[in-house]
């Protein structure tokens, strides 16, 4: 056995009888230990880790300071001595500092080499203690996360967005360079409150938005935006821009940030796309009035002729006959003028209480006429003495706007054969986000919408109820950018000669002056529903006043399996149900359905939606779940209300439409599984 080292066998001892040489080691999380003899300077024990860490063999090492300064870089090997000579000199001064290493295999080493200098009783350094720690890997890692870093920073500040991150206590923790831009040119650090110059302003009255619209306070209450336009004031600056908002919200383990915003200017777009939509509006615009003309001209031509004809007759009856198609004329054309006044809302309609039932079959009579003959006409009336509060005429011209436009895509298409309008009661409003569309939300927020209305008048236990008009066809349906203009003015799915695209529009206005609600629900080659929400009314002639809140039948843990594609109504019927004492589960497709049914064993109960993706509806997944269980307890749930009874008598299950009232789906859930359940 070779004999030891010396400078070895008296590390041993010194960590042994000095404390404060072992605290050292312990607390130095070493990858190598040295220790160097100042007296005798080539002389420096090296532990077997010190090597190894080199990539060299310990046994091949002779224990000299050369050795290891022969593999230094030099410029490090500089820096070391002028370390190690301040600390020799001055024991408060440290010998710390990371130095480059070059291995066996050439690649280099970054190391972590910390010394403690050994002294004697007069306080001379004889001894150096050391310790190494491999900083390779974390010098890689940082210096990548620099790179990533100093990437980002130039990517944010190339890019004409602003990008603001915000912090859980609402300050600017982040921004980047058009962010300081949008910000008026703010050059201070970060953080910072968001300036209270900058405000966001209704576009139509130019005043400044209230908290619950503001897009920033919506963002740091943890709203997500998807592009919503405003318009934005700035400090020092006369001019207003157009600016699309975007946000997310920062994932709830990150305690530092609350969320991102991203602002996009887009002043020039927004005056390209209002100078479109002028342009467009001054086209539809003269077909409308052209429309107009026409229809005044037929008017003006059979009071010419009747006054002509009745100054000319010597027979009194005749002459009675045309003096009285001249006054229908006048009072076609008076009803004329009074439409278009109140679409112009220059003229606003007379709301009263109104007999639902007389005014159905005053709608009937009206409209059944103006239907070809192999388009069929169903009319059905929930249940009698309903009453409803609004201008009668104004409804009976928006269901006639629905109708006709339900039986133009019928025979433009050649697609379906069947319109349907249904009236029901409805207990309350509920927001169902495959009805909803972004634009009615907007309006509905605003200052004649009914979700005002019901936010000021309702409370917790009370509700306002509604009288719901639905207008159903099984025609060709609509696309979904179809669907998210419907209601635009002047936008039309027509050819351009056959109408003027103000049906839907001046259905939307008048909902809207009703206090009521409208909610289109369709789908490409399923059909379409329209559905016209409005108050109800009272015996006094009034709108009814709230009326206590339904509260619904709760269940004993029942299991129910719910079908639903869309995810955002799936997940508030899943916590609706769940809520009252009910097991939950859910699936988003028929075939995931019937996967998840062979799987549980079956459920007590199934409700589904219709019209589903993957190929199979929601009457196909019924029928074959009553292939296996002939009584299994089935609720169809959907938007779209033009199903016959002979779309779903072979099931023999309820139909419920969507947004169905929680009551009446408790109510509905608790009579399935009790028909269900065998008397005892």
């Amino acid at each position: 056995m070779a004999d030891r080292n010396y400078l070895e066998e008296e590390l041993e001892t010194l960590i042994r009888t000095d404390p404060e040489a072992w605290r050292f080691i312990r607390e130095s999380s070493l990858d190598g230990v040295w220790y160097w003899d100042l007296e005798n300077p080539e002389h420096e024990y090296m532990s077997p880790e010190f090597w190894r860490l080199f990539g060299f063999d310990p046994n091949e090492k002779r224990h000299l300071a050369s050795e290891w300064q022969d593999l230094i870089n030099q410029d490090d090997l500089e820096l070391a001595k002028r370390n190690l000579s301040a600390h020799l000199s001055d024991p408060a001064c440290p010998y710390d500092q990371i130095v480059r290493y070059k291995r066996a295999d050439g690649e280099t080493a970054w190391v972590r080499c910390r010394g403690m200098a050994i002294r004697d009783e007069t306080g001379a350094p004889i001894r150096l203690l050391g310790a190494h720690n491999d900083m390779t890997e974390l010098i890689a890692e940082e210096r990548a996360a620099k790179n990533v870093s100093q990437l980002l920073t130039k990517i944010m500040n190339t890019t004409q967005s602003a990008i603001i991150a915000f912090d859980t206590a609402g300050e600017v923790a982040s921004i980047n360079s058009a962010g300081r831009h949008f910000l008026g040119g703010y050059s201070g650090g970060v953080p910072f409150s968001w300036p209270q110059e900058i405000t966001f302003l209704d576009d139509a009255t130019l005043t400044a938005l209230e908290p619950s619209r503001n897009p920033i306070r919506r963002s740091l209450d943890g709203a997500a935006l998807a592009g919503e336009t405003f318009l934005m004031t700035r400090p020092s600056r006369e001019d207003r821009r157009h600016v699309r908002v975007s946000s997310a919200p920062v994932d709830a383990e990150d305690e530092a940030l609350s969320c991102v915003v991203i602002l996009d200017d887009v002043t020039e777009n927004e005056k390209r796309r209002q100078q479109v939509e002028r342009s467009d509006r001054l086209d539809a615009l003269g077909q409308l009035t052209g429309g107009i003309a026409h229809d005044f001209n037929n008017l003006l031509a059979t009071v010419q002729y009747a006054l002509q004809l009745a100054i000319e007759v010597q027979d009194d009856k005749r002459r009675g006959s045309y003096l009285q198609t001249a006054l229908q004329s006048v009072e076609r054309g008076a009803d004329l003028t009074r439409r278009l006044l109140a679409f112009a809302k220059q003229q606003p309609g007379v709301a009263k209480t109104q007999d639902v039932s007389e005014l159905i079959e005053e709608f009937q009579k009206l409209s059944t006429p103006l239907i070809e003959s192999n388009i069929t006409t169903e009319f059905e009336l929930s249940e009698d003495n309903l009453l409803v509060f609004c201008d009668a005429n104004q409804l009976v011209n928006a269901l006639l706007n629905l109708v006709l436009n339900a039986r133009d895509a019928i025979l433009r298409s050649s697609i379906g054969g069947r319109i349907t309008v249904k009236v029901r009661s409805v207990s309350e409003i509920n927001t169902d986000p495959t009805l909803q569309r972004e634009r009615m939300d907007s309006y509905i927020a605003g200052q004649q919408g009914a979700g005002r209305l019901i936010a000021r008048e309702e409370s917790a236990n009370t509700s306002l109820r509604f009288i719901e008009f639905s207008v159903s066809d099984d025609g060709p349906g609509m696309s979904d950018d179809v669907k998210s203009r419907a209601i635009d003015p002047f936008f039309t799915s027509k050819s351009t000669n056959s109408g003027t695209g103000l049906g839907l529009s001046m259905v939307y206005g008048f909902a809207q002056q009703a206090n009521g609600e409208l909610r289109i629900y369709s789908e490409p080659e399923q059909g379409t529903t329209v559905r016209l929400l409005l108050p109800r009314g009272a015996a006094d002639g009034g709108r009814e006043n709230p009326v206590e809140r339904l509260t619904g039948k709760t269940g004993n843990g029942e299991s129910i399996l719910i079908v639903e594609d869309e995810i955002g109504l799936l997940t508030m019927m899943h916590d609706l149900v769940s809520s009252l004492g009910y097991e939950l589960s859910t699936a988003r497709s028929a075939k995931d359905a019937l996967e998840l049914i062979e799987a549980e064993g079956g459920f007590d109960l199934v409700i589904t939606d219709i019209v589903m993706p993957g190929g199979m509806n929601g009457f196909e997944l019924a029928r074959q779940v009553r292939e296996t269980n002939p009584a299994a307890p089935i609720i169809f749930m959907s938007g779209y209300t033009g199903y016959s009874k002979a779309d779903i008598s072979e099931i023999d299950a309820p139909m419920l439409q969507k947004p169905c009232p929680p009551a009446e789906l408790a109510d509905a859930i608790a009579l399935e599984l009790a028909k269900a359940t065998p008397d005892d």
